[in-house]
């Protein structure tokens, strides 16, 4: 082993008590045997700070509560994984127990520091898993977890009611039009239109091209299609009024009429307004059609500018309303049909019959849609507010040219919009059907939804609410359910919140720009189910609340942080049941029982161990002189919660020494006469019948593995030859394999008794003479056997004091071996770990606050199988 004067490096798991730094340097130069100090290998100055234990493993206690579904009845199983098991098919729990809605489940872990969250999966009597993940805390300490919703629980009110009605209630302000009742009687036919007069009732006489004001004229029925009525007409005192029946036909295209004056147009059963040019009724005017009566405009454009009444029908090829707020009132009966465009400015429009067009045009325009709109391709809403109690039909796009947000859709109960696609900038509220082949809302504007959306291709948004409410694909009728929506997709910023038993269901659901943020509130819980899940950046995506999260694919998402129940496809047990019925039938899971016992826990994490040989005083610090590994722990765990068989496997991979050294192992968790049976395979010897035995004269159990770890990893007697320390060595070797199996009594031995901060391994330097006890390295803060040697504390480098409890720590604060909870890749001999590991110094100068995963990046010089 040579000296080099480098970098200290030194690391080790400790337990809670040991991880205070000592205090004060206790070398005393009068003792014997003297050893004098190294000179510092990190270099003339090199400390690290008070305080730092030199830890990668944090001690956490965990207090668990299950919501229990069976009144006591059953147990709950409850597994802790430091990864992932809905996505990480390997992995295996560091902790297990069971529990109840009568008790907790109480136990203590240690996890590696570079651990952020715990995943804690609940098994319920029927078998049905879910998995909650929780943040652990920076410095370990208690964790509480209730796996279920804590929030407010109120129960769904129904579909009784508006949208609107919730919408209010979440703080959106509803647009106003006329009436919010039904306006309907406000405009009965028969007391709005009036009888057609006799003669002796003020019958005034034509006088071609004007009337008198208060005039009564009839267009009577002796004028047809043939032989029409061709004048225009105007009032001849400039503030009166005069009133037109038209019984027959009135053609007004001859030359492109524009009825200007103070005209109350009455379009009687059979009669009809006609013309092939453009049309103008314009503001002064007032129109009221009457059923059977009709206004009949192909070649030009009708231009309606004046309040309209319509009982009978318009048909045209353009319709064009285009002044200030005119209240255009379909009847029952009544029509307004378009062959190609349908445009209305600034108005009111009260549908209770039929409304068509090419496009319909909508521009600052209230709409009471209590009926039909329909055969339409394109709609434009710009500005516009859409009251829907009826329904609405497109095939083309329903769209605003603005992204102002000023728009808005108002679908109510049991009212429906269907078409192709929605495309931008308006707000929708929805507590009846959605139903559409796309629907693109990718900049401003709110949706609220407590019914159905049904979406064929894809749905974008940025700011949803669902309150009862789904988001799913059609219906099935061969897979008998709702499908998901092919895509659900947002380039913006999310926020979502859901509601009362809401669902979005989708084949792939696509997030970016985020911070995004998904949360259940109260009510019944809600879910969110997809096959894939695609974060485009790298900012937060949250997801959280009174949800669950099932999920087909097994993306991990460092950006994604989900604190809400978590299931696989189709497997969770909660029914989600909105305005169209049962969306999600849920997992109906076994029949209820308890969990098998024993439970058995396997803790795969990979545990390196990396010594310095050269204690008390520094070495090179290429952290390879030893390196052993725990590869994985696994107990049985009886009903009681107590240990009853436990295994430990272990591999010595390296030895980059070229004296002789030995490994052990101090288990500080259980007494040796708690052991029933301990056996396993130690130094190449097979023992099966005869247990093997803990070392004598020791307070705590000590199993040495080996005496001599040249001869134990493959090497011949005496050759001290390096073994995996060298690139492409021919001495290279398969690490040696060691097992340790014991039997405890029950209900003497709890899981945290064997966690890994109870596990001291150490090295054994220099064996025991008649005089002078073993030299042993162990970790910072863990004190040697009844067996180590003691004399050499405070000589050299080291400042260990049993007094003060501190030790194996230097005068500069540093250590002589490191843990790693993960398979770690040493570094090659002669190579200082400071200049292999670029981020271990910082990880060190910060105390551990920094660079907590400094292991996974390394320059390429460490060994390699």
């Amino acid at each position: 082993m040579r000296l080099i004067n480098r970098l200290s490096v030194m690391a080790t798991v400790v337990s809670t008590i040991f991880l205070a730094s000592c205090a004060g340097d206790v070398y005393d130069p009068s003792k014997e045997p003297q050893a004098p100090p190294a000179e510092n290998p990190f270099g003339e100055g090199f400390a690290a700070p008070d305080g730092f234990g030199w830890t990668m493993i944090t001690p956490v206690k965990l207090n668990i509560e299950v919501k229990d579904d069976f009144n006591g009845q059953y147990k709950y199983l409850v597994e802790v994984f430091t990864t992932n098991p809905l996505h990480d098919k390997n992995a295996t729990p560091i902790a297990a127990g069971v529990t109840n809605g009568n008790t907790s489940y109480i136990t203590e872990i240690n996890v590696p520091t570079a651990i952020e969250k715990l995943y804690i999966r609940q098994t319920d009597p029927k078998q049905r898993k879910e998995v909650y993940a929780r943040t652990v805390p920076e410095n370990g300490g208690s964790m509480n977890f209730k796996l279920y919703y804590t929030g407010v629980d109120t129960r769904a009110t129904g579909n009784t009611g508006s949208a609107f009605e919730a919408a209010k209630r979440a703080g959106f302000i509803e647009p106003s039009h006329k009436d919010s009742e039904d306006i309907k009687p406000l405009y009965d036919e028969t007391k709005i239109i009036p009888e057609v007069p006799a003669v002796s009732d003020g019958y005034v006489q034509y006088n071609p091209g004007a009337l008198n004001a208060g005039a009564k004229f009839i267009i009577g029925t002796e004028y047809t299609d043939d032989v029409p009525f061709k004048d225009n007409i105007r009032v001849h005192e400039s503030s009166g009024r005069a009133t037109v029946f038209v019984q027959g036909v009135w053609d007004l295209s001859a030359s492109g009429k524009k009825l200007a004056s103070r005209l109350d147009i009455y379009v009687m059963n059979g009669g009809k307004i006609i013309g092939s040019k453009d049309i103008t009724i314009d503001a002064q005017n007032t129109l009221t059609i009457q059923s059977g009566g009709s206004v009949e405009s192909q070649g030009g454009i009708f231009y309606l500018g004046c309040p309209a009444k319509i009982y009978g029908s318009i048909n045209a090829t353009n319709v064009k309303v285009n002044i200030g707020t005119p209240e255009i009132y379909i009847g029952e009966n009544g029509s307004i049909k378009a062959t190609e465009t349908g445009y209305f400015n600034s108005a009111q429009v009260f549908n209770y019959g039929v409304l068509s067009a090419g496009k319909l045009e909508f521009i600052k325009t209230t709409v009471l849609n209590k009926s039909y709109i329909e055969n339409c391709e394109d709609i434009l809403i710009n500005g516009s507010q859409i009251f829907n109690y009826g329904d609405v039909k497109f095939n083309g796009t329903l769209a605003t040219n603005n992204n102002t947000g000023t728009a808005s859709f108002i679908n109510h109960y049991q009212a429906t919009l269907a078409g192709s696609t929605w495309n931008n900038g308006a707000s929708v509220y929805n507590d009846g059907l959605v139903q559409l082949t796309d629907f693109y809302n990718t900049a401003v504007g709110e949706i609220y939804n407590s019914c159905a959306f049904i979406i064929r291709n894809e749905f974008t948004f940025v700011n949803l609410i669902l309150d009862n409410g789904s988001i799913t694909s059609d219906w099935s009728q061969t897979a008998n359910e709702w499908l998901p929506v092919p895509t659900i997709t947002c380039n913006q910023k999310v926020d979502v919140k859901m509601r009362n038993s809401s669902i979005i269901k989708a084949d792939n659901f696509i997030l970016g720009n985020a911070p995004n943020n998904i949360v259940g509130e109260q009510g019944e819980i809600s879910m969110i189910k997809i096959r894939q899940l695609t974060l485009k950046n790298n900012g937060k995506t949250s997801i959280s609340g009174n949800l669950v999260f099932e999920r087909e694919d097994t993306n991990e998402y460092r950006q994604l942080d989900v604190t809400c129940a978590t299931t696989g496809y189709d497997e969770s047990k909660h029914s989600i049941e909105s305005c169209s019925g049962i969306i999600n039938g849920g997992n109906e899971g076994g029949d209820p029982s308890d969990p098998e016992f024993p439970i058995i826990v396997e803790d795969a994490t990979n545990y390196t161990f990396a010594f310095e040989d050269n204690w008390p005083t520094y070495g090179d610090f290429d952290l390879n002189d030893i390196v052993a590994t725990i590869d994985k722990v696994t107990f049985a765990q009886h009903e009681d919660g107590s240990v009853g068989t436990y295994t430990l496997n272990g591999t010595l991979q390296a030895v980059g020494a070229s004296k002789k050294l030995g490994l052990g192992i101090q288990f500080l968790g259980f007494a040796a006469s708690n052991v029933v049976e301990l056996k396993g395979i130690v130094e190449g010897v097979t023992s099966n019948s005869t247990p093997l035995g803990f070392e004598a004269n020791q307070s705590n159990p000590v199993i040495i593995i080996c005496n001599d770890a040249h001869r134990f990893i493959g090497n011949s007697e005496n050759d001290r030859s390096y073994v995996n320390t060298l690139a492409n060595n021919s001495n290279n070797k398969n690490g040696a394999k060691f097992e340790i199996s014991i039997e405890f009594r029950k209900g003497a031995v709890q899981p945290k008794d064997l966690n890994i901060n109870q596990l001291d391994v150490f090295i054994i330097s220099k064996e025991a003479s008649s005089k002078i006890k073993r030299t042993e390295i162990h970790v910072a803060g863990y004190a040697p056997t009844d067996l180590g040697n003691t004399k050499l504390f405070g000589q050299g480098n080291d400042k260990s004091s049993a007094e003060a409890k501190c030790y194996y720590l230097s005068s500069e604060n540093l250590a002589w071996g490191i843990v790693i909870p993960t398979e770690f890749a040493w570094p090659l001999e002669y190579k200082n770990i400071k200049n292999v590991y670029t981020n271990f110094v910082s990880w060190v100068t910060s105390g551990g606050k920094e660079y907590k995963d400094w292991y996974t990046v390394h320059n390429g010089q460490v060994f390699k199988e």
